[in-house]
């Protein structure tokens, strides 16, 4: 299913402005009502002292089941065919929501809709604590996320146009795993390393002679980060910078 392309508002050109607008005023009482209705329509319900209830744990389990039977990626082939999207995920889970069908007709609708993709994608965070991660453990799955590519639909065009999205899927893949779950872990591990790098830079350009005492904080804090990746080969690790560490102890 395609998500829907919002057209921008504004005037009629680059630097154009467009006409004042009052600011809607959103019900948000009336936004958790859209909200309860659309998981209660999608079957997620309770009844309790004649009345009936949303039951978001209900739509959680149902998630979980969703993700073990129907986006499993056994190899890089079908990814993109098993991987589901931010939008995909609300869609399938509340197939009656606003948005899905068409566009949202009030500001409540828009509102509830963008509230309901956040918690949904949320439950659905790769993460180690995340929901669908913690629960599919024991099946020995990993949830990754990749980019994936999508079509939408433009409103103002009515065509479909391609588009790159994130996508999230379960796998047993070596491959997979080591390419959209371990590999982009490390990729973040090392951004961070070049932020403190390029901060200890800027101290050391402008009072060079905290040079020394840094480089030592910086062996112990090597040496602890070393210790801290416990599934690393510490061996192989500590030899890469053993000369680093050895100069800054004899400093």
């Amino acid at each position: 299913m395609s998500a829907p392309i919002f057209p921008e508002s504004g005037g009629d050109g680059p630097n154009e402005v467009g006409p004042s607008v009052e600011p809607f005023v959103v019900d948000h009482h009336l936004v958790n009502k859209i909200k309860a209705q659309a998981i209660i329509d999608a079957g997620y319900c309770r009844e309790q002292d004649g009345q009936v209830y949303s039951d978001e744990m209900q739509l959680k389990v149902a998630m979980l089941e969703a993700m073990i039977n129907q986006h499993v990626a056994k190899g890089q082939r079908d990814l993109a065919k098993r991987a589901i999207t931010k939008f995909e995920l609300y869609a399938e889970m509340l197939p009656n929501a606003p948005g899905v069908e068409s566009l949202p007709r009030t500001p409540e609708e828009a509102a509830a809709q963008d509230q309901l993709k956040k918690t949904l994608w949320s439950w659905l965070n790769a993460g180690t604590t995340g929901y669908v991660q913690v629960r599919v453990a024991e099946l020995g799955y990993v949830l990754c996320e990749a980019p994936v590519s999508r079509t939408k639909v433009n409103e103002e065009t009515g065509r479909r146009e391609p588009t790159t999205e994130t996508g999230r899927f379960l796998t047993t893949n070596r491959q997979l795993i080591l390419n959209h779950y371990t590999t982009p872990a490390g990729t973040r591990f090392l951004a961070a390393a070049r932020k403190l790098d390029a901060q200890l830079g800027l101290v050391t350009a402008r009072r060079p002679e905290l040079a020394e005492p840094i480089e030592k904080q910086l062996s112990v804090v090597l040496r602890q980060a070393l210790e801290s990746i416990r599934h690393a080969d510490v061996r192989q690790a500590a030899a890469l910078t053993r000369d680093h560490t050895d100069d800054a102890e004899q400093a």
